[in-house]
């Protein structure tokens, strides 16, 4: 704490009229221009104690009435005999109020920054408000104690002893240069009062900050013992007691001007975001009526997961929620735990030439050429990959429409779908042929392209339904795998030994009582899970055929191609909203970039058909992206093959990511989607690279604000249209699946919150400041160059 001491106290301090050293060094940023410059000046004051030796003698800054912007200036004066005006009364206080303290430095020539003089990098000092409201001017002096100064030294100590000139001060400033050299201040005459501390404390300042400073800075530490540790904004050091601003001239009450540190403090209108670094402390204001933040880190490596820590100040935990939550799930399923997880397809190799072995057997074995007609016998390797013994099933053709053959596996568990429902209600083969014909293919082939023909039957995907989908799945699992397709069924049989040579999708048969592995399969789950799978793996034979039949390119990378398959399951989702399966149109239908609400599904005419499309073909994609939600640093868009839950939220990422990206595509370039899925599928890169040729953005930053998009999105009014997600009003719609599950944390002020993410992830971090109060905000990592951290202000 501060005593305060008077000019001539009994301690007899004294302050030479004659100092011993001045300097004063212009350094201005190279290529910038003069305006953003300072001149920095110091100078130093011979100090002479008589009584008793004095530790942490240090000069406050001192506002005297009358003082120009009732700052520590008391006279500014141009170039004496120059061609300059003096400053005017208007002048001379905006410039008063713009010079800051700063420490004692001279310019590195070969950086052209700011270098602290040895022996005072611990000079200038800062103090909080409380620190000097109870101290007094000398008498016959009004005005105000500024809660800055600079510790006097007697060479590398604290402590002056008693003598004449037994100790020494050093005053410095930086005064911005103004657009003309003749318009600089020439004379600076400063004001300050004597204190002694009895604390020892050391300041680092915005130039003890740089990079080239740091060591000469931690020394002065070090000579100090253990000393407190003050720091501004922009510091690196991960503890210190922080001032967010320091006043510098003007009452308490409403400050003229402050020393802010190398980061300004962030001052946002609610929905506003601002980015701060992810090695250094920033500040957020509270503002009049106090503010709520959430923190967004995101790992921006596409390499391997990061660590990132965070620390608050002087916070409180949030007033609110910002989920949308719903006593009632209005129509809407939560989703269901059976998935179609096509786990096979992560591993499916690249197209290349296999020579059969004789332990193997494989004999060539692919679908009929031609258009089949119902009734007909058909054989199908049902075993994954080119080099895989053969397992061959023989099944009937039960339907042939436009664009489907439906064949059902003739060694299924008895009691399975019938071709046609006695009873009605669509739980038959019929049903699904219609869903795929009305809605699945019309929705998929529009936004993604027609599938090559392999097996030359008219441009017709084959619905393969075989009890060897349902014996891949484990006795007792509760994630099975349903459906699905295989990339080296479009692979010509003379490079694939084990294709079938076809556009085929492998479905799950019914099994009423589990004759395979013990798990029951009722004939209504086989149905709805037939057609969710269809609709993805629809979209995956587009992408796989025309890499390998028609451009040559590579398969698509796994969480591309895997995010694409989700799209293509939501394109159909809009498609069920127009048109029923029976081929009746529907209104009003719903579209992208119309950002669906929980009303516009639930309500008005045709509701119960919304719904059901929903539920069918929106629903699974929602239930993926919710795992997502609730552990955001736990799995991103971009994966390579991740296990478990974190499959699943990886999954839900990829699809939300590049439904938000379609959405910017449109919304920026003004072309269609259409020409956006069209161009993924037919490039001839993968991943990343292919992402980046069609958006001629580098993906990352796209990742980066979709992170961001995921919670602000629809939070509340003023979010920028980048971190917006105009398709869907995320948390409205989870209203009716039971409240938006994003997994909030809240930051408790002086206790770090350490995470891992994994690549691309991110997560959400909850904090407030209180009204007219400041909160810090220090944010470290191993890798701080992997990371981006965006501040966003919810209320």
């Amino acid at each position: 704490m501060l005593t305060g001491q008077a000019l001539t106290s009994p301690s007899g301090v004294t302050v030479g009229t004659a100092p011993t050293v001045r300097s004063s060094t212009d350094i201005i940023p190279p290529g910038q221009p003069r305006t953003a410059g300072f001149r920095y000046l110091h100078v130093t004051f011979p100090v002479s104690i008589t009584g008793a030796a004095v530790t942490n003698l240090t000069f406050l800054g001192a506002a005297l009435t009358g003082n120009p912007g009732d700052s520590a200036v008391l006279t500014l004066e141009k170039y004496p005999g120059g061609t300059a005006t003096p400053y005017t009364s208007a002048e001379l206080p905006a410039l008063a109020t713009a010079i800051d303290p700063s420490s004692p430095v001279t310019q590195d020539v070969f950086a052209q920054t700011p270098a602290l003089v040895s022996g005072e990098e611990d000079a200038l000092q800062l103090y909080s408000e409380s620190d000097v409201s109870g101290l007094t001017l000398p008498t016959g002096q009004t005005g105000s104690v500024l809660p800055y100064g600079f510790v006097s030294h007697a060479g590398t100590s604290r402590t002056i002893p008693v003598g004449t000139n037994t100790g020494t001060v050093t005053l410095a400033i930086k005064v911005p240069l103004q657009a003309q050299a003749k318009d600089d201040p020439y004379t600076v005459t400063l004001t300050f009062v004597p204190v002694q501390d009895s604390e020892t404390s050391i300041t680092e300042s915005p130039e003890a900050q740089l990079p080239s400073n740091q060591a000469a800075f931690q020394a002065a530490v070090g000579r100090l013992g253990a000393p407190v540790i003050k720091t501004l904004p922009g510091s690196t050091r991960a503890s210190g007691s922080l001032f967010c601003s320091v006043r510098t001239a003007g009452p308490a009450s409403a400050p003229t001007g402050t020393l802010l540190g190398g980061i300004a403090p962030i001052d946002l209108a609610v929905g506003g975001t601002a980015r701060i670094p992810a090695n250094a402390t920033s500040c957020l204001n509270g503002g009049a009526s106090g503010a709520d933040y959430v923190i967004l880190p995101f790992n921006t490596s596409t390499a391997s997961s990061r660590s990132l820590t965070v620390t608050t100040s002087n916070t409180v935990a949030p007033v609110g929620t910002l989920s949308v939550g719903a006593s009632s799930p209005t129509g809407l399923s939560v989703g269901e735990s059976v998935l179609n997880a096509a786990s096979s397809s992560w591993t499916l190799p690249s197209p290349s030439p296999v020579t059969p072995t004789s332990a193997h057997q494989i004999r060539p074995q692919v679908l009929p050429s031609g258009t089949p007609t119902v009734g007909d016998q058909v054989t199908v390797n049902t075993a994954s990959g080119c080099t895989a013994p053969p397992e061959f099933r023989t099944g009937t053709v039960r339907f042939v429409r436009q664009n489907v053959v439906l064949i059902s596996d003739n060694a299924n568990p008895a009691g399975g779908i019938p071709d046609v429902n006695p009873q009605g209600g669509g739980n038959d083969y019929q049903g699904i042929v219609n869903s795929f014909t009305n809605q699945i293919w019309p929705a998929v082939t529009g936004g993604f392209g027609l599938p090559t023909d392999a097996d030359n039957n008219g441009n017709r995907v084959v619905l393969f339904f075989t009890s060897a989908v349902n014996a891949r799945n484990a006795p007792g699992s509760t994630t099975r795998i349903t459906g699905f397709s295989d990339a080296r069924d479009a692979q010509p049989i003379t490079s694939c030994l084990g294709s079938n040579e076809g556009e085929i999708i492998y479905l799950q048969a019914a099994d009423l009582t589990g004759t395979v592995n013990s798990n029951v399969v009722p004939v209504a789950t086989a149905v709805s899970s037939a057609i969710q799978a269809s609709a993805r793996e629809l979209g995956r034979i587009i992408n796989n055929s025309r890499r390998v039949r028609v451009t040559g390119a590579p398969l698509e990378e796994p969480w591309l191609l895997e995010g694409l398959s989700d799209i293509a399951m939501e394109l159909t989702f809009y498609q069920a909203t127009a048109v029923a399966t029976n081929g009746t149109v529907i209104t009003p239908s719903l579209t992208p970039r119309m950002n669906i609400v929980l009303s516009n599904l639930t309500t008005g005419s045709n509701a119960s058909l919304r719904v059901a499309a929903f539920n069918t073909y929106a629903n699974p994609n929602f239930t993926i992206y919710r795992a997502f939600l609730q552990g955001p640093n736990t799995a991103g868009p971009y994966w390579t093959n991740p296990t478990g839950t974190p499959a699943l939220a990886a999954r839900g990422a990829a699809w939300n990511f590049l439904r938000y990206a379609a959405d910017r595509y449109v919304t920026t370039t003004g072309q269609t989607e259409v020409s956006f899925w069209t161009a993924l599928i037919n490039s001839t890169t993968t991943g990343l690279a292919n992402l980046q040729g069609v958006i001629g953005a580098d993906p990352v930053t796209w990742l980066n604000d979709w992170a961001v998009a995921t919670y602000v999105d629809d939070a509340v009014a003023g979010v920028a249209p980048i971190f917006s997600a105009p398709s869907w009003n995320y948390r409205s719609v989870y209203g009716g699946l039971g409240g938006f599950p994003a997994a909030t944390r809240t930051l408790t002020s002086g206790a770090p919150l350490t995470l891992a993410y994994e690549k691309t992830a991110t997560s959400y971090l909850r904090t407030r400041v209180n009204a007219n109060q400041q909160g810090g905000v220090t944010v470290s990592s191993p890798t701080p160059a992997d990371f981006t951290v965006t501040v966003f202000r919810a209320r």
